[in-house]
């Protein structure tokens, strides 16, 4: 890993597009926004039955996927350090927004009297060490794909604020935002290293990652139904009108390089 971030190894690496994007991070757009009320509690008390249940594994799988991702960029962060401090400092910057993220969700399972350990998640958690390429792919689908969903469920329940049960949902406009810059930074990450979107083998697995990516999230939300026609959403329609989306911000970057 260290090595694809040498500056004195790879000429590929644009340092300046690399600054431009570390004030961006050190902006901190979201630094107030997660900011709750009496809203959540309210909320929360009010929903029964199955819907609550449901609510609450889509709380606990959030906080757990944004934790996972704050313990990935703090790492990576901490292993960049002495190569490249810029990418090292945008890596922990992101894994403040990731930590934000993972907070937030967990003070919304106390709304319903519960909560994760997360000191406990990062004490006992197995890693499992992947080429950089394919962290690169993943990741950077993830983000994009979570921008999507976000904005998706946002401006859904905006129109239709009979489905808003919890004020999570709210933040999601500018949360999104934050999944978009981390996405942006994957792919500025990528274009510097030619090697992973260039030659016919990285092609075929950038459409490897596109497809199983894709795949994961519609079996995933199958199983999940109930939830989001608990937001009144279909769960096919959400899914493919995310991909479509999806495919179209990643097809420059992935796709048509």
């Amino acid at each position: 890993m260290e090595t694809l971030f040498n500056t004195d190894i790879n000429k590929n690496l644009n340092q300046s597009e690399f600054e431009a994007l570390l004030q961006e991070f050190k902006t901190d757009y979201n630094q107030t926004h997660f900011v709750r009320n009496k809203e959540f509690k309210e909320a929360a008390d009010k929903m029964q039955g199955p819907l609550r249940q449901i609510f609450v594994e889509f709380l606990e799988r959030s906080c757990t996927a944004e934790f996972s991702g704050f313990l990935l960029y703090k790492e990576l962060g901490r292993r960049l350090k002495k190569t490249n401090p810029v990418v090292a400092e945008i890596f922990s910057l992101m894994s403040r927004d990731e930590a934000r993220h993972a907070g937030f969700l967990n003070k919304g399972l106390s709304d319903f009297n519960l909560a994760l350990d997360l000191g406990f998640l990062t004490k006992a958690r197995k890693y499992t060490f992947f080429k950089p390429k394919f962290i690169f792919y993943a990741t950077y689908l993830s983000e994009k794909i979570g921008y999507w969903r976000y904005i998706t469920i946002y401006r859904h329940l905006m129109e239709n604020p009979d489905y808003q049960c919890y004020p999570i949902f709210k933040y999601f406009e500018n949360w999104c935002q934050d999944e978009n810059r981390h996405g942006d930074f994957f792919s500025a990450l990528m274009k510097a290293q030619p090697q992973f979107l260039n030659d016919w083998k990285a092609k075929l697995w950038s459409r490897f990652f596109c497809l199983s990516v894709y795949v994961t999230m519609y079996l995933n939300d199958c199983q999940r139904t109930a939830f989001y026609e608990g937001i009144g959403l279909n769960t096919k329609e959400f899914d493919m009108h995310v991909i479509i989306e999806v495919r179209l911000m990643v097809y420059t970057c992935l796709l048509c390089t």
